[in-house]
């Protein structure tokens, strides 16, 4: 049992070859996970969860300032040189609608513990001053006396970026209209409408708010030294006090009538004829049960995720549009949801498509899918949960998000790791 941590389960994972220990430590509530198996690609990522309470992106901007030097390590730009000097095989750092993630994976097991000890102190203890608030986040610049100022920042100009995508924002407008009551109707990312009234006050508030041990989850998973992983979070999480931090996701209440939403988008000055987009959107029941979690993949798998799909099929022959929108199942939330529509329709044709995706979903209710779609979808999420073939994401990092899915809201991290058995289960089915 490692010094000032208690156990709280461990279990062995076939599926990945793995013993994993869920500990929590005893002073502060900090949360961890330790994955050993032989993977030596080995992955280290601290969480915290960070719900918005506005769409000025506090949560992004924060995500960007913390790697901007800390109390450690107080050059200007330690991500740089990490990127430069380091033998890591990932480095970088996420902002989700509900939580803010710090991942890095290294081969070699020295320059791991490196690492783990430089994120450490980013997110803990970072340098996070005026003029870097300021560089990240936002600020007034005047280029000539007789111009207008204008509003610049990293973030702001990459949030401006994605407002300019109509994809990202029917992306966006989607997630917001099916939780108009939680944190996921906000925009973590920043609406670039709005970041320019977050205040350096309120950003450090944030900080101070959410990025403390009692707020934290944390990742070890691969074949480096056990013990080390838990001497290094001594180093800092020793360090604070228990802190009373509500960061909870409330579940959003069922909707009692369908609602429909119409938001516009910029094209092209001087197009003729523009086109719009249009989805059908679902908020569907809370991630953490795996079996269930399962079973919607695999129907998301055979409603649009393959060429002979009949619901995919029924909108791509209809000719009301130029091409699918909407990504199907979002199992990233608390909750998931369903989304899938068409792009490149035109203006007043939503109804027909709405209709139409209605009456596909209520003839495979009354008939059932072919036994060949049933077979096929089954088939192919299992292929994909075996190979395992992540890219040059490393594995570990990749099993760390999925049990953020539940873990971060309480449930069991462990069960996220788990299919073999489930999927027994749906067989027989």
């Amino acid at each position: 049992m490692p010094q000032g941590f208690r156990l709280i389960q461990e279990k062995q994972v076939p599926e990945t070859d793995s013993t994993c220990s869920q500990y929590v430590h005893e002073k502060t509530g900090a949360r961890v996970m330790s994955v050993t198996n032989t993977d030596e690609n080995k992955v280290f990522g601290i969480s915290f969860r960070t719900p918005p309470a506005d769409s000025t992106g506090v949560a992004h901007i924060l995500e960007h300032s913390v790697l901007c030097g800390s109390r450690k390590y107080p050059v200007k730009e330690p991500f740089v040189e990490l990127l430069k000097g380091s033998l890591q095989t990932f480095l970088n750092a996420m902002t989700y609608p509900d939580k803010t993630c710090y991942p890095v994976a290294s081969q070699n097991e020295a320059d791991f513990h490196h690492l783990v000890d430089v994120y450490l102190d980013a997110v803990f203890f970072p340098r996070i001053t005026r003029s870097i608030f300021e560089q990240e986040g936002w600020h007034l610049e005047l280029d000539d006396p007789d111009d207008p100022l204008s509003i610049k920042g990293v973030v702001y100009n990459e949030m401006k970026g994605a407002y300019s995508s109509p994809d990202s924002l029917l992306a966006e407008y989607t997630q917001h209209s099916l939780f108009p009551d939680s944190p996921y109707g906000l925009d973590s990312g920043g609406d670039p409408a709005v970041i320019p009234d977050l205040t350096y006050e309120q950003f450090l508030d944030f900080h101070r708010t959410y990025y403390h041990p009692s707020n934290a989850w944390i990742w070890f998973a691969g074949d480096d030294d056990v013990e080390a992983r838990f001497e290094i979070l001594r180093e800092y999480l020793d360090t604070f006090d228990p802190l009373e931090i509500d960061s909870s996701v409330a579940l959003q209440p069922e909707l009692s009538w369908p609602v429909q939403v119409e938001k516009p988008y910029a094209v092209t000055p001087g197009t003729e004829d523009p086109k719009a987009m249009v989805t059908v959107n679902w908020l569907l029941p809370e991630t953490g049960d795996a079996g269930r979690d399962l079973e919607f993949l695999i129907l998301d798998q055979m409603l649009i995720g393959m060429s002979g799909s009949p619901l995919r099929k029924a909108l791509i022959d209809s000719g009301l549009g130029e091409d699918l929108a909407g990504y199907g199942l979002d199992n990233e939330l608390r909750q998931m949801f369903f989304t899938t529509g068409l792009k490149g329709i035109r203006p007043g044709d939503e109804t027909e498509v709405e209709e139409l995706v209605v009456s596909v979903l209520q003839e495979i209710v009354d008939t059932g899918f072919s036994p060949e779609t049933v077979e096929a979808g089954i088939n192919s999420v299992e292929f994909g949960l075996r190979e395992n073939n992540t890219g040059s994401f490393p594995r570990g990092l990749n099993v760390m998000l999925r049990s953020l899915r539940s873990w971060l809201h309480g449930g069991d991290p462990i069960s996220a790791m788990t299919f073999e058995e489930e999927l027994v289960g749906i067989k027989e089915r």
